[in-house]
Parts: structure tokens; C-alpha cells; sequence
């Protein structure tokens, strides 16, 4: 157990720069402020599970889990940076393994992933406090939907990270990949609104059920599609998990 406390606090302190504080924080925090009564002044409202909301609340609750995403790729480029930097052969030369190093790097990720949405949560609860719902069924949801994005996101961005070469090269496609996952999904408008191309690809979208799973946590809308957007969503989960495990050990050391 001290063994990942060490690493975890390492990946900790590697990954908690001012600069990617501000960027986690900031970027949420400009759809909860900015866009979201911009588009909500215009008195829109949608329904959640026959839960009418506004269009600010809904933007809010999606917006949080935006750092699931961010959180994701601190353990890409954690990866990457100790490859470079050469302390990935120095680490495994000590008293650590492959296997507690990749866990390490997940169990920070969720630390990341999970602490900053809360701490986004606390800034748009202004926002969203009027229609939150507590209850343990949606508390036990917002939990299952911070860890299983979490753990998606942080295992697709450490297969990025071993399969590109260049720094340069994995922050172009994980920027470009971050893209695609939040204009197919369900964090600015119902899916089942837009185009059918759109439609389509979020259904393969883990950061749509992420959304939807949350924002049903959060006003106890749950409908029974929430269950098969769960299930779903943890399947994705433990795949992306056994590919990165995977890719994790051809690395040559």
C-alpha cells in the first residue's frame, strides 16, 4: 500500500501545475457563466425524465463533468512526460512494477478527475441548486458516472500516449479526439435533437452517458434508459481499461 500512495502522491504533485489548474477550472467555468444564461435567457428549457429544466441548469451539469475529460489526459501526459524525461526506466528500476505504476497513474487520474468536478460542481451550484434533487439513487448515479468516465478517459488517453511517437503529435490528436467527444455529446443539447449523423456517433459516445448519468444523479430524473446508458458506459470503461493495460505492456523499456 505505500508503494501507491508513493506513486499516486508522485503523479500528484507532477500533475497539479498552476497552469493546468487554471485551464480545469476556467474552461467549465465559462459554459456555467458565460454561455449558459446567455442561451438560458432566451427561456429555453428541456426535459429531463419529465423534469423540465433550464437550459442554464442543463449546460451546468454538463459542464462538470468536462473534467473527467481534463483529468483523462493528465494521465496521457504524465505517461508520455516520464518516457521523455526517462523516469519511467528509472521508476521501474526501483521498487515499483509495471502494474503499480498504471495503476498508480489511473488511481491520480480519478483523484484529478473526481476532486475537480466536485470543486466545478461547488462553483455552479448557484446555478443548479434550485432543481438538485438529493437523493442516495442519485448520489450512488453521480458516483458511478465520475469514476466510469474517469477511468475511460484516463485509459484512452494512455493508449494514445504509447501509440504516438512525438509529444507534439499526442497533444494534437488527444486535443483534436477531446473535440469529438464533447460536440457529439450530450453536454450542450439533447442528443436525440440533433442530426442523425450526430445522433449516431453519440450513441458510441461515453462522455454522453457521463452526462446523461450525472445530470439524472443530479435532479432525479431517472428514467430506465439511464440503466442501459450505465451499463453501457461501463463497458466502454473496462475495454478502453484492457487496451491501455495492453498497450501499456509492449512498451520497451
Amino acid at each position: 500500500m505505500n508503494i501507491y500512495v508513493r506513486l499516486v502522491y508522485r503523479n500528484l504533485r507532477a500533475n497539479l501545475d498552476k497552469a493546468s489548474l487554471f485551464f480545469e477550472l476556467v474552461f467549465p467555468l465559462f459554459f456555467i457563466f458565460v454561455q449558459g444564461p446567455a442561451i438560458g435567457g432566451t427561456g429555453l428549457q428541456l426535459d429531463l425524465g419529465g423534469k423540465i429544466v433550464g437550459y442554464a441548469e442543463y449546460l451546468a451539469t454538463g459542464a462538470v463533468t468536462l473534467t473527467v475529460i481534463n483529468g483523462g489526459t493528465n494521465a496521457g501526459t504524465q505517461l508520455w512526460f516520464d518516457r521523455k524525461n526517462g523516469m519511467f526506466e528509472q521508476l521501474l528500476m526501483g521498487p515499483f512494477t509495471r502494474a503499480q505504476y498504471i495503476l498508480s497513474i489511473i488511481l491520480a487520474t480519478l483523484i484529478i478527475g473526481v476532486v475537480g468536478s466536485l470543486l466545478v460542481f461547488a462553483f455552479a451550484f448557484p446555478v443548479v441548486g434550485a432543481g438538485i434533487a438529493f437523493t442516495l439513487r442519485g448520489q450512488l448515479l453521480i458516483a458511478a458516472a465520475l469514476f466510469l468516465g474517469t477511468v475511460f478517459f484516463g485509459s484512452f488517453a494512455i493508449t494514445l500516449s504509447v501509440a504516438l511517437r512525438s509529444s507534439e503529435t499526442f497533444q494534437v490528436v488527444s486535443t483534436f479526439a477531446f473535440f469529438i467527444f464533447l460536440f457529439t455529446s450530450s453536454v450542450f443539447f439533447p442528443t436525440g435533437s440533433a442530426p442523425l449523423a450526430i445522433q449516431i456517433v453519440s450513441l458510441g459516445n461515453p462522455l454522453t452517458y457521463t452526462t446523461d448519468i450525472f445530470r439524472a444523479g443530479i435532479f432525479d430524473a431517472v428514467t430506465p434508459l439511464v440503466s442501459l446508458e450505465l451499463l453501457v458506459l461501463g463497458l466502454e470503461a473496462v475495454v478502453m481499461f484492457v487496451l491501455a493495460v495492453v498497450a501499456f505492456r509492449r512498451i520497451r523499456v
